[in-house]
Protein backbone atom coordinates (compact mmCIF):
# COMPACT_ATOMS: atom_id res chain seq x y z
CA UNK A 1 0.00 0.00 0.00
CA UNK A 2 2.85 2.43 0.81
CA UNK A 3 4.47 1.79 -2.58
CA UNK A 4 1.14 2.46 -4.30
CA UNK A 5 0.79 5.78 -2.42
CA UNK A 6 4.32 6.80 -3.43
CA UNK A 7 3.54 5.92 -7.04
CA UNK A 8 0.26 7.82 -6.88
CA UNK A 9 1.93 10.91 -5.38
CA UNK A 10 4.76 10.80 -7.92
CA UNK A 11 2.24 10.40 -10.74
CA UNK A 12 0.39 13.50 -9.51
CA UNK A 13 3.64 15.46 -9.29
CA UNK A 14 4.49 14.31 -12.81
CA UNK A 15 1.10 15.50 -14.10
CA UNK A 16 1.53 18.92 -12.46
CA UNK A 17 5.04 19.22 -13.93
CA UNK A 18 3.78 18.16 -17.37
CA UNK A 19 1.01 20.77 -17.26
CA UNK A 20 3.61 23.39 -16.24
CA UNK A 21 5.86 22.39 -19.17
CA UNK A 22 2.95 22.56 -21.61
CA UNK A 23 1.92 25.94 -20.20
CA UNK A 24 5.44 27.30 -20.72
CA UNK A 25 5.36 26.04 -24.30
CA UNK A 26 1.88 27.53 -24.82
CA UNK A 27 3.01 30.84 -23.31
CA UNK A 28 5.96 31.00 -25.66
CA UNK A 29 3.95 30.15 -28.75
CA UNK A 30 1.13 32.59 -28.00
CA UNK A 31 3.16 35.29 -26.18
CA UNK A 32 1.28 34.88 -22.89
CA UNK A 33 2.86 36.41 -19.81
CA UNK A 34 1.81 36.72 -16.20
CA UNK A 35 1.91 35.07 -12.79
CA UNK A 36 0.92 31.64 -14.11
CA UNK A 37 3.98 31.61 -16.37
CA UNK A 38 6.23 32.58 -13.45
CA UNK A 39 4.76 29.76 -11.34
CA UNK A 40 5.13 27.24 -14.18
CA UNK A 41 8.76 28.25 -14.74
CA UNK A 42 9.45 28.02 -10.99
CA UNK A 43 7.94 24.53 -10.78
CA UNK A 44 9.89 23.23 -13.76
CA UNK A 45 13.18 24.80 -12.66
CA UNK A 46 12.72 23.30 -9.18
CA UNK A 47 12.05 19.88 -10.73
CA UNK A 48 15.15 20.18 -12.91
CA UNK A 49 17.32 21.08 -9.89
CA UNK A 50 15.98 18.14 -7.86
CA UNK A 51 16.34 15.75 -10.81
CA UNK A 52 19.93 16.79 -11.62
CA UNK A 53 20.99 16.95 -7.95
CA UNK A 54 19.88 13.32 -7.56
CA UNK A 55 21.90 11.96 -10.46
CA UNK A 56 19.07 12.36 -12.98
CA UNK A 57 16.80 10.18 -10.91
CA UNK A 58 13.80 11.27 -8.93
CA UNK A 59 14.25 10.78 -5.19
CA UNK A 60 10.76 9.24 -5.03
CA UNK A 61 11.91 6.48 -7.37
CA UNK A 62 14.72 5.66 -4.94
CA UNK A 63 12.24 5.57 -2.04
CA UNK A 64 9.90 3.24 -3.93
CA UNK A 65 12.77 0.92 -4.84
CA UNK A 66 14.03 0.85 -1.22
CA UNK A 67 10.55 -0.26 -0.21
CA UNK A 68 10.68 -3.14 -2.67
CA UNK A 69 9.27 -1.79 -5.94
CA UNK A 70 10.65 -3.84 -8.82
CA UNK A 71 8.71 -2.26 -11.70
CA UNK A 72 10.01 0.01 -14.44
CA UNK A 73 13.56 1.21 -14.87
CA UNK A 74 15.81 3.14 -12.52
CA UNK A 75 14.53 6.50 -13.66
CA UNK A 76 10.74 6.46 -13.34
CA UNK A 77 9.91 3.16 -11.73
CA UNK A 78 7.37 4.67 -9.42
CA UNK A 79 5.04 6.34 -11.93
CA UNK A 80 1.70 4.68 -12.62
CA UNK A 81 2.04 4.82 -16.41
CA UNK A 82 2.25 2.10 -19.05
CA UNK A 83 5.66 0.45 -19.32
CA UNK A 84 5.98 1.32 -23.04
CA UNK A 85 5.79 5.06 -22.21
CA UNK A 86 8.35 5.14 -19.40
CA UNK A 87 11.56 5.05 -21.50
CA UNK A 88 10.49 8.20 -23.35
CA UNK A 89 9.20 10.37 -20.51
CA UNK A 90 12.44 12.12 -19.49
CA UNK A 91 13.51 12.86 -23.06
CA UNK A 92 10.06 14.05 -24.11
CA UNK A 93 9.49 16.28 -21.08
CA UNK A 94 13.04 17.63 -21.19
CA UNK A 95 12.77 18.45 -24.88
CA UNK A 96 9.41 20.18 -24.50
CA UNK A 97 10.66 22.16 -21.50
CA UNK A 98 13.78 23.26 -23.38
CA UNK A 99 11.77 24.33 -26.42
CA UNK A 100 9.31 26.20 -24.20
CA UNK A 101 12.08 27.98 -22.29
CA UNK A 102 13.79 28.96 -25.55
CA UNK A 103 10.62 30.36 -27.10
CA UNK A 104 9.66 32.26 -23.94
CA UNK A 105 13.22 33.60 -23.66
CA UNK A 106 13.20 34.76 -27.27
CA UNK A 107 9.80 36.44 -26.78
CA UNK A 108 11.11 38.27 -23.71
CA UNK A 109 14.25 39.42 -25.53
CA UNK A 110 12.21 40.66 -28.49
CA UNK A 111 9.95 42.67 -26.19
Amino acid sequence: MVIFLIKLFHSLVFIVESVAILYILYSGLFNVRGPALVIAVGLVVAEIVVFVANGQRCPLTKVAQRLGDKTGDDYIADILFPEWLKPYVSRLCGSLALIGFLIVGLRLLMG
